[in-house]
């Protein structure tokens, strides 16, 4: 590894793996499974559903990685194999009538969902989550949760900067909404200045 920038670490990986050195690989791998996992865990609120699909992001990834074109970095393209394999497994699931597409969502987790909102309203926000678009509702996640900027967002999500802050926002308002009580409209100070980052 070199001392420079953690993206040019992947970079110099990524030229040794493309000519067969899975040592290079194992070290990707090493250093993008924690936080791979976590997002995933978070996103299907099951350990061994997301060390599945963890396992499944890294194998496509080593099939794949010749193909990589490299117009993102190899974080947003392991993340977009990700979460595409999380959605793809709930499918399966809804076809065989075992799930709803409404569980990939956040998973009720204490210490990320604290910040938003009181301990007695959390199953409300789930309910609130739950019926957002697809897209807004990764994109909440991704922003309020593995604390993405609008960048990575739209890297992950395979859009523009400006969709993902579009779905971002209206994902938010449409919470927002479910949340005020009638004839306020109160907004906490800095809550529009997150559009700017």
């Amino acid at each position: 590894m070199t001392n420079g920038h953690p993206m040019d670490d992947d970079l110099q990986l990524l030229d040794r793996c493309v000519v067969g050195d899975r040592d290079a690989f194992d070290e990707l791998v090493l250093k993008h499974q924690k936080p791979l996992y976590s997002m995933l865990y978070r996103m299907v609120s099951d350990a061994d559903d997301a060390a599945d699909i963890l396992q499944k992001t890294f194998v496509k990834a080593f099939t794949g990685i010749k193909g990589f074109e490299r117009r993102s970095s190899f974080r947003t393209w392991l993340y977009q194999i990700a979460i595409n394999l999380a959605k793809n497994l709930y499918r399966d699931r809804a076809r065989a009538g075992r799930v709803s597409l409404d569980d990939v969502i956040i998973r009720r987790d204490p210490k990320t969902l604290e910040s938003l909102i009181r301990k007695e309203t959390r199953d409300r926000l789930y309910k609130a989550l739950t019926s957002l678009p697809e897209k807004q509702r990764l994109t909440v996640m991704l922003r309020i949760q593995e604390q993405k900027t609008f960048e990575e967002i739209a890297g992950i999500m395979k859009c523009s900067v400006g969709t993902s802050k579009a779905n971002y926002h209206h994902g938010v308002q449409k919470l927002k909404a479910m949340f005020e009580e009638p004839g306020t409209g109160s907004q906490r100070p800095g809550e529009e200045n997150d559009m700017q980052k």
